[in-house]
């Protein structure tokens, strides 16, 4: 076969590979790094400074001047979504006309890590604020 052929045959199978949807899918996008428990281990309360936060996770993508104190929020986004289609099976047994029968769901969830600090940019409290039930697999779309 030559190799120009063998070129052209791999591109049309690579198109038509997306092309291709099985009965199962799995999507999930996440916007930022999320931030873990084991990145956060030296922060202690009344001792680091906002700077060293910084230099360790990153600029916040917020920061919010609430009286006397200032608050650096970091945001991390994850989305999920599954989908099935419960029709795929039936191809094999009415090849002509395959209903699509597909159920999908999913949801995106905003998680959230705040460092509160005092006037003197020293770290009082921080925390994590998740929202995990917004962000999961759905394989059944009327679930709660």
């Amino acid at each position: 076969m030559s190799k120009r052929l063998s070129v052209s045959l791999f591109l049309v199978l690579i198109g038509l590979a997306g092309c291709y949807r099985g009965p199962l899918s799995w999507q999930r996008v996440t916007l930022n790094q999320p931030i873990t428990s084991d990145q956060i281990g030296f922060i202690q309360d009344g001792q680091t400074t906002l700077t060293e936060v910084v230099d360790n996770l990153g600029a916040p993508d917020e920061i919010v001047k609430l009286q006397e104190r200032l608050v650096a929020r970091y945001h991390f986004t994850d989305g999920k979504y599954f989908r099935a289609d419960y029709g795929w099976g039936l191809r094999a047994v009415i090849p002509i006309f395959a209903p699509d029968l597909i159920l999908g769901g999913g949801g995106f969830g905003t998680d959230v890590f705040e460092v509160s600090c005092d006037s003197h940019l020293v770290v009082q409290q921080h925390a994590f604020a998740f929202h995990v039930n917004s962000s999961k697999y759905r394989a059944w779309p009327f679930s709660d």
